[in-house]
């Protein structure tokens, strides 16, 4: 494994793969994180911190850190103690107001019709960030006034 920040499971599924046996490879990574050499808690808040840069949401931070077997508790533990959580609103806003900038065409020039395609395009794409429906709505609806 290389020198990157890996979760508990990780380690485990990457030694059962490797063909350790499953009571060995349990004991390797408890004494890893004994040692601190894991820490699902410290990898949980420092991918929240890299999910935020990179414009996700809560929620798909979140499952993305559940698929990597953190559990549930652990994930809200590390939410709730992050120093510095963006406005997810606000995030979301900024991504809509760009991607309505993208769609090539003004805002006041268009259809009914046209504003409504592009709304729910601004809302897929940030339903697939992560962001929660009702920032999702919000946030289009602000874009395509």
């Amino acid at each position: 494994m290389n020198m990157k920040p890996h979760t508990a499971k990780e380690v485990l599924d990457y030694l059962l793969r490797k063909g350790y046996e499953a009571d060995e490879s349990e004991e390797a990574v408890k004494q890893l994180s004994e040692y601190g050499y894991i820490d699902d808690y410290a990898y949980a808040k420092m991918y929240f911190e890299y999910g935020f840069e990179k414009g996700r949401g809560k929620d798909r931070i979140s499952r993305e850190l559940a698929g990597k077997g953190i559990s549930r508790d652990v994930i809200d533990q590390a939410y709730s103690e992050l120093d510095d959580v963006p406005d997810e609103h606000e995030t979301a806003r900024e991504i809509a107001l760009q991607i309505a900038a993208e769609s090539g065409s003004e805002l006041s020039e268009m259809t009914y019709e046209e504003k409504q395609k592009l709304q729910a395009k601004i809302v897929r794409r940030l339903a697939s960030r992560g962001f929660s429906g009702s920032v999702c709505y919000s946030a289009a609806k602000e874009a395509v006034k």
